[in-house]
């Protein structure tokens, strides 16, 4: 079961456990780790922040923790570094932004599972304000 208190380190078994979660429980626990973290993950690479390209949206992948991040640019082959970006920041100045850049989120996205739960940027928000 993933750790009801903010760890630094996330063993393989509990790591393993959130990658086989459905997509809606994988943005409950972006959503909900996030809050008591007080952060967010992205990954950023040579040029900017990754962003994942589908058709004519793009979108950037969210994760509530380091050590997802970090599992998720090693099984996808990705050049780039784990970022945390404090809660208050996100909310505040990314949000804001993206939802103006017409830029979605994935919520916790995953190589093996092809579903993942994109959301807006004010979606998003209004969750994190628990409307």
């Amino acid at each position: 079961m993933f750790p009801s208190t903010v760890t630094e380190k996330l063993n393989d078994a509990i790591i393993n456990q959130a990658l086989g979660l459905s997509a809606e429980e994988r943005q409950e626990l972006v959503i909900s780790y996030a809050e008591k973290a007080n952060e967010i993950w992205v990954v950023q690479g040579a040029e900017g922040f990754i962003m994942l390209e589908d058709n004519d949206s793009v979108r950037l992948p969210l994760f509530p923790h380091h050590d997802l991040a970090l599992r998720f640019v090693d099984e996808n082959g990705i050049t780039g570094t784990c970022v945390s970006i404090p809660l208050d920041e996100f909310t505040a100045t990314w949000l804001p932004g993206l939802e103006t850049n017409g830029v979605e989120l994935v919520m916790f996205p995953t190589k093996s599972d092809a579903e993942n739960l994109v959301m807006t940027a004010n979606d998003l928000a209004a969750e994190f304000k628990g409307e």
